[in-house]
């Protein structure tokens, strides 16, 4: 079991000092300036749309709360509320990815970055970008419940492989 203990300590560590190499190379303003823009651009296309759709998934439920509160509730008022709800949920979650850029400026040149905001720019791109919103939803939908029953097997797998191999008793 300590061999066990070890192993994982070492994976973690594997995992870990990738990431804390990278941390110490700032990148140039230059290139935060391309991550900022490329990301304003797919921020602006992917995520307000992932927004709006949240929010057409949780409104009815809200709505039906604030007439069960208030029957006599304007529609008008209802309405602004919704903008209201969808501009407060979109400030969060413009806040929760404010650091997105700084991980597309470890990965991505600043040539690189420039090549996608153009590429975002065609048509092939901004049909992409309009079709992205549309399948993502649907891909987690399938992905996400998989992955616990993934890990687990991916775990059984290689630790028997490393019982097989005499790494592990």
């Amino acid at each position: 079991m300590r061999r066990l203990h070890q192993l994982a300590v070492a994976l973690v560590a594997a995992c870990l000092l990738p990431a804390a190499a990278r941390a110490e190379n700032s990148p140039s303003p230059e290139t935060m300036e391309a991550a900022q823009s490329l990301f304003t651009q797919l921020f602006a296309h992917g995520f307000v749309t992932l927004n709006a759709q949240a929010v057409e998934i949780a409104w009815p439920g809200m709505e039906r709360a604030l007439h069960a509160q208030k029957p006599d509730r304007s529609q008008a008022t209802l309405a602004e509320l919704r903008q209201e709800f969808e501009r407060i949920r979109l400030a969060r979650l413009s806040e929760i990815v404010k650091d997105v850029p700084a991980i597309y400026a470890r990965y991505l040149t600043t040539e690189d970055m420039r090549a996608l905001a153009a590429f975002y720019s065609t048509p092939t791109g901004a049909k992409m970008l309009q079709a992205l919103p549309k399948f993502l939803p649907e891909t987690f939908a399938i992905v996400l419940p998989r992955m616990q029953s993934m890990a687990d097997e991916t775990q059984e797998s290689f630790l028997k492989l490393l019982r097989e191999r005499g790494v592990l008793p």
